[in-house]
């Protein structure tokens, strides 16, 4: 296939050595237009048109022309579609021609962009959708029950365990709350956590009925205290975490029908074997205790570690060996220990603790969102288990899968490089900071976050004021800073560019779950 790209004199250089990078056979037109965005499609067709040319497949036109590109097609006869908007996406839209229907009014970015997400989530969802044929197939375990049965197994993607951290210190709506945003966020299973060393059995069927109510998802509970297991069952818990040798005799007979998580310690004496041997060795005795005791849905857990003390990697080591030993028994892996425990963002940590516990074959991703750094982890993860579910189908790195972790970084930069050639002949100036200050007479503004709404406060305090008089709401910056304008709120230029700086700084607070405190960075 022959392509030509048509784009203007500034983005030359960068356009031809972009799609150098491509397979296609294709050519670099650059008209006598500085910027691209200002070829019209009448303007490109009559050039076009004179240049004759013919002999091309398909003609990329600027994707940030404005209006319709079939005056190209009908000068040149030649089919003409909008490529992307930044050049940097061009070796993308090249290598999937033929894959993805361009459109005349809409630039290619976008539609390959939506093309490439589309098929990873139909990729995803297709399993999912014939998850009885797949699990008769290849096999698995159900969680839940009917309407709200959640798969489990090699075939399907890594389900992720939401844990409502500390849930007997809750009330009702709270807990509904947390389990509401568990399942907006994607998690498969919400977790009632309870607390170590305070049993309270008698909280839990409260518990258990206001998560129900709140969500269609299966429900378990994390408890390895015998009163609070029998509970829970009682209550119709859908999966239980956990049972160990410490427990395992009091507990078999009320979990014998329940998928249950099996752990390789004595937590009441507190024996956790160290060396990833040895906490294999004990894990296999106590499934296969829990199974002679009639324990019929076993899931494994080896107990992942924090980095260094007491150390990742042996533990690691331990889910790979079980896994070596024991291809059939799913296996729960614990990313908090880890997440929780280094001061690393989460989206990274996430990520790469769900690759290496798609390695080591694991099952169930247990996640829970304790300290403000590992908010949004559940989201984080369930977009990581389906890369390595689609990595791992596809034969392929977890990379341009449609799918991505990508939030503060990128992997193309679509801006174009500085030009200093521009500054020949203009006067060049050195921005300064102009110390003094003067009120705005229309007043002033405190800018909030409503974060449990997702929403970004702008409150008006008229001139010498102490009381608001206008509260301004909204979800993005730019909507509110248009109403501030359109009501007359603002009056002088330094005012109103700062207030925009701190509105978007606000948004992109709210976005990436940041502290927003006015007139302090955002990032340190």
């Amino acid at each position: 296939m022959r392509v030509l790209v048509v784009t203007g004199r500034l983005a030359e250089k960068s356009v031809r050595r972009l799609v150098s990078e491509s397979s296609k056979d294709v050519d670099v037109l650059a008209l006598p237009v500085s910027v691209a965005a200002f070829i019209t499609p009448e303007y490109a067709a009559k050039a076009l048109k004179a240049l004759r040319i013919r002999d091309y497949d398909l003609i990329l036109m600027p994707g940030a022309v404005r209006g319709d590109v079939s005056p190209v097609e009908a000068a040149t006869g030649v089919p003409t579609f909008k490529g992307p908007l930044h050049a940097a996406d061009l070796p993308l839209v090249l290598d999937l021609l033929g894959g993805v229907e361009l459109s005349k009014t809409v630039p290619a970015s976008d539609l390959v962009r939506d093309a490439v997400r589309e098929r990873a989530a139909a990729e995803v969802e297709e399993v999912d959708r014939k998850w009885r044929e797949v699990l008769r197939e290849h096999g698995g375990l159900v969680i839940g029950g009917e309407g709200y049965e959640v798969t489990v197994g090699r075939d399907f993607p890594m389900r992720v365990v939401a844990e409502i951290v500390n849930a007997p210190v809750l009330d009702a709506g709270a807990v509904q709350r947390r389990a509401r945003y568990y399942a907006a966020e994607g998690a498969d299973i919400i977790d009632i956590g309870m607390l170590a060393g305070s049993p309270m059995p008698e909280k839990i069927e409260g518990i258990v009925k206001a998560v129900k109510e709140a969500v269609s998802l299966p429900v378990s509970i994390d408890t390895l205290e015998p009163s609070e297991i029998e509970a829970a069952v009682a209550a119709g818990v859908d999966l239980v975490l956990s049972v160990d040798s410490g427990n395992l005799e009091e507990v078999a007979s009320a979990v014998s029908e329940v998928p249950v998580v099996v752990l390789p310690s004595n937590m009441r004496e507190g024996r956790l074997p160290r060396r990833a041997e040895e906490r294999v060795a004990a894990l296999r005795e106590n499934i296969e205790r829990a199974r002679a005791l009639g324990v019929g849905k076993v899931i494994a857990d080896l107990v992942l570690e924090p980095p260094l003390h007491p150390g990742l990697m042996e533990s690691m080591k331990a889910y790979q060996l079980f896994r070596q030993m024991d291809g059939e028994t799913p296996m729960l892996f614990g990313l908090g220990n880890a997440v929780e425990l280094i001061d690393v963002d989460s989206p990274g940590v996430n990520g790469l603790l769900t690759a290496l516990a798609c390695e080591v074959g694991a099952d169930l991703l247990f996640v829970p969102e304790f300290s403000p750094k590992a908010t949004g982890s559940v989201r984080e993860t369930v977009t990581a288990a389906r890369m390595m579910f689609l990595a791992r189908r596809r034969g392929t790195v977890p990379k341009d899968l449609g799918i991505d972790l990508l939030i503060l970084k990128e992997k193309r930069r679509r801006e174009e490089p500085y030009d200093r050639s521009v500054e020949a002949g203009v006067e060049v100036i050195e921005a300064e900071e102009d110390q003094s200050f003067d009120w705005d007479r229309a007043g002033w503004f405190k800018i909030e976050i409503d974060r449990e709404r997702g929403l970004i406060i702008a409150a008006h305090f008229p001139h010498g004021g102490s009381d608001a008089d206008v509260i301004i709401k909204g979800k993005e910056a730019r909507e509110i800073y248009q109403t501030i304008i359109r009501r007359r709120l603002i009056s002088k230029l330094d005012h109103a560019a700062y207030l925009g700086k701190e509105l978007e700084k606000a948004e992109t607070a709210l976005r990436l779950g940041r502290s927003y405190v006015q007139d302090e960075r955002l990032f340190a």
